[in-house]
């Protein structure tokens, strides 16, 4: 069974046990001080270096992902693992510190934008009409591959530069 801790029962000395599994980019525009970042489709990866944790706060947005990350890791035989209440809204809720690495808008919002612009521009204007085409099929395309060819290119727009480097990746 995942034990659930609150953010005010989390020590200073205890942030470095904090795994934020979200996405880097996630990351990079909030997080909680001191944590590290696993996206959650990477933390196999990670499975030796999570091992030799002492113990695990999992933490992501709102606590969804971390609890997946939890029974993910749990059935992996890692028995460590404590789950943030409420991910990073929770620990805000509780008036606690975050840093912020980029300002504006995440690449998810970005994506979004663009594909509203671009359906809302077909609809609006009839010889534009396969930008809505387009977009509907992007997005069934990122559903079924879990990959957004749109996200990948605009984590290489100049504005976006750094939210893809790994200076967030674990270093032990």
């Amino acid at each position: 069974m995942i034990k659930v801790i609150k953010a005010e029962d989390i020590h200073a000395n205890e942030l470095k046990h904090i795994i934020d599994v979200r996405s880097r980019d996630e990351y990079f525009q909030e997080h909680i001080p001191q944590s590290l970042n696993i996206p959650l489709d990477e933390l196999p990866n990670y499975l030796n270096t999570l091992r030799q944790m002492e113990s695990i706060i999992v933490s992501c947005r709102s606590g969804q992902r971390a609890n997946q990350a939890c029974l993910q890791l749990e059935q992996l035989q890692l028995n460590n693992l404590q789950l943030l209440e409420g991910g990073l809204n929770g620990w805000k809720s509780s008036q606690r510190e975050t840093v912020s690495l980029k300002k504006g808008f995440s690449i998810m919002q970005q994506v979004q934008m663009i594909v509203g612009v671009m359906v809302l521009t077909g609809i609006l204007y009839p010889p534009l009409w396969f930008l809505g085409l387009i977009a509907g099929m992007g997005m069934l395309v990122a559903g079924l591959t879990n990959t957004c060819m749109m996200a990948r290119i605009l984590g290489n727009m100049p504005w976006n530069k750094g939210v893809q480097t790994e200076s967030c990746s674990i270093v032990f």
